[in-house]
C-alpha cells in the first residue's frame, strides 16, 4: 500500500525519545547479563504525535534520534532507513493508524498469520540454562537461541538441558565466531550433531574469513549453519540460512535476495514488545522469514504492552488492527522512565571490581586464567591465546570482598592488561 503524501496530510508535531531502565525478569538473568558484554536494562521508547491527534510508538535498543522529524509527513519517512529504526517503526505505526490498515499492509502482502519466535540467552552455567528453558516452555516457546562461549563447556551445557526436555524442543547455538576456524568448528559441531535437541549453528567461525572452509564445514556437519547476511555467502553457497535485521527497506531487499536463492532466515531485531510486534508484521510479508525470530524481549520484566505477546507452540500472532495493532502500557513507561544520563544497573555493576577466572582440569592439574572484565578474556579467546571450548571449562566470578589479597591480585591483573 502507498499512503497519501500530499501537503494536507498529517504532520508530526512532537517527537521524543524516552529513556527507560527495565530490570531483567530473574536474578540469574541479571547476573549473567550484567557480567556479559551485551545489551543491558536500557530500553528507549520513541513517541511521535501528529496534528490529527494520533500517537505513534516504537521501542529501540540503543539511543534513537528524533531530530528533524517535527513538521514531516510520516508517510514520506516510512521507507527511510536513515532516520533510524525507532523513528521508522513509529512512523509506520502512525501511517497505519491514519489509513486504517495494519503495518504489514504497508510493508507487503501478508503470507502468514503467525510468525516463529525464539527464546534467547547469553552464556550461563548449565543449571541456569535449564531454568531458562523451563521458563520458555511455560511461555509457549519451542526454540532457544544459546550463546556458546569458549569459557563454557557447550557439550555439558546442551546435554544438561536436553536431559529434561523433549526432542522437538530445539537449541540454536550461536558461537559468534569463537570456534575460530573450520577444523575446530568441525570437531565441535560434529559432537553437537549427536544431540537431537540441537537445531542450528550460527557463526561457528566468521565465514567471510574462510569461505572455502565454510563450504567444507557445511558438507561435514548434519545440521544447518546460518550467518549474518552478506552477498558473498549467496555467491559461494557456504551456509544454509541467514540472520537479517536493520531498517525496513534494506531488510526487504536482503530478504528478496535470500528468497531468490531459497535461503530461510530469521529476523533479529532487539527490543521490547513494540519491536517484537513490528517483527511479526515484517516477517509476515517475507516468504523466507521462516526461522525463529530473535528480539530478546522476554529478558526484561515488562514488554511495555497492555496485553503481553502470546507465544503458542513457538509462534506469535500477527496483529491486524491499524498501525502496530497493540496498546502501549503508558503506566509502565512512566514507571521505568529515567533521565537519559542516569546509569543503568549494569553500568553500576561494571563500575565495581571483580576477578573472572576461566578454569578447567587439564594436564593433571587445574588450568586457570584470570581477568578483570569480560572484554579482556573475549579478546584472548578470539586471538587464540587460550584454548576454547575445552571439556570441563567454566567461568568463576569473584566479587570484590574488600580484602587486601583481592586488591593486590586485581591490581596485578590490571597491570598486565587483563
Amino acid at each position: 500500500m502507498t499512503p497519501s503524501s500530499s501537503e494536507d496530510s498529517m504532520k508530526i508535531t512532537h517527537a521524543e525519545a524516552i529513556a527507560l531502565n527495565i530490570p531483567f525478569y530473574a536474578e540469574h538473568v541479571t547476573r549473567a547479563m550484567q557480567r556479559a558484554s551485551t545489551h543491558d536494562e536500557r530500553v528507549w521508547v520513541v513517541r511521535l504525535e501528529t496534528d490529527n491527534g494520533l500517537v505513534g510508538w516504537a521501542d529501540n535498543h540503543g539511543q534513537p534520534s528524533v531530530d528533524g522529524l517535527v513538521g514531516q509527513n510520516p508517510a514520506s519517512l516510512i521507507n527511510r532507513d536513515d532516520i533510524g529504526f525507532g523513528a521508522q517503526v513509529a512512523c509506520l505505526d502512525l501511517v497505519g493508524q491514519d489509513n486504517g490498515v495494519p503495518v504489514h499492509e504497508l510493508l507487503g502482502v501478508k503470507l502468514r498469520d503467525r510468525c516463529p519466535i525464539s527464546w534467547w540467552d547469553i552464556d550461563m552455567p548449565p543449571q541456569d540454562w535449564v531454568a531458562e528453558a523451563e521458563e520458555s516452555l511455560k511461555r509457549g516457546y519451542t526454540t532457544f537461541k544459546m550463546k556458546a562461549r569458549p569459557w563454557r563447556d557447550i557439550i555439558a551445557q546442551t546435554d544438561a538441558v536436553a536431559k529434561v526436555f523433549p526432542a522437538d524442543y530445539k537449541f540454536d547455538v550461536d558461537f559468534n565466531g569463537f570456534l575460530l576456524n573450520q577444523a575446530k568448528a568441525e570437531i565441535t559441531l560434529q559432537k553437537l550433531d549427536e544431540n537431537p535437541n540441537v537445531g542450528m549453528y550460527e557463526s561457528p567461525f566468521y565465514l567471510h574469513t574462510d569461505v572455502d572452509g565454510a563450504r567444507i564445514l557445511r558438507e561435514r556437519v548434519r545440521k544447518p549453519i546460518v550467518e549474518h547476511y552478506q552477498d558473498q555467502y549467496l555467491r559461494n553457497d557456504c551456509c544454509d540460512g541467514f540472520v537479517i535485521g536493520g531498517g525496513a527497506t534494506d531488510t526487504r531487499r536482503t530478504a528478496t535476495l535470500a528468497a531468490a536463492h531459497n535461503k530461510p532466515f530469521w529476523l533479529q531485531l532487539v527490543g521490547a514488545g513494540l519491536t517484537t510486534t513490528y517483527a511479526a508484521h515484517l516477517g509476515s510479508v517475507l516468504s523466507h522469514a521462516q526461522l525463529p525470530y530473535i528480539t530478546c524481549h522476554e529478558l526484561w520484566e515488562d514488554d511495555l504492552l497492555q496485553e503481553p505477546i502470546e507465544v503458542r507452540d513457538g509462534y506469535m500472532p500477527v496483529p491486524d488492527a491499524p498501525g502496530l495493532g497493540v496498546s502501549v502500557d503508558e503506566e509502565a513507561i512512566a514507571k521505568y522512565r529515567v533521565d537519559p544520563a542516569e546509569p543503568t544497573p549494569t553500568q553500576h555493576y561494571m563500575a565495581q571490581k571483580r576477578i573472572l577466572r576461566v578454569y578447567w582440569p587439564g594436564a593433571g592439574k587445574a588450568r586457570e586464567w584470570e581477568f578483570t572484565a569480560e572484554p579482556h578474556y573475549q579478546q584472548a579467546f578470539y586471538a587464540g591465546n587460550i584454548p576454547g571450548f575445552e571439556q570441563g571449562v567454566d567461568l568463576e566470578v569473584i566479587e570484590d570482598d574488600n580484602s587486601a589479597a583481592f586488591q593486590k591480585r586485581h591490581e596485578a591483573l590490571l597491570a598486565q592488561g587483563r
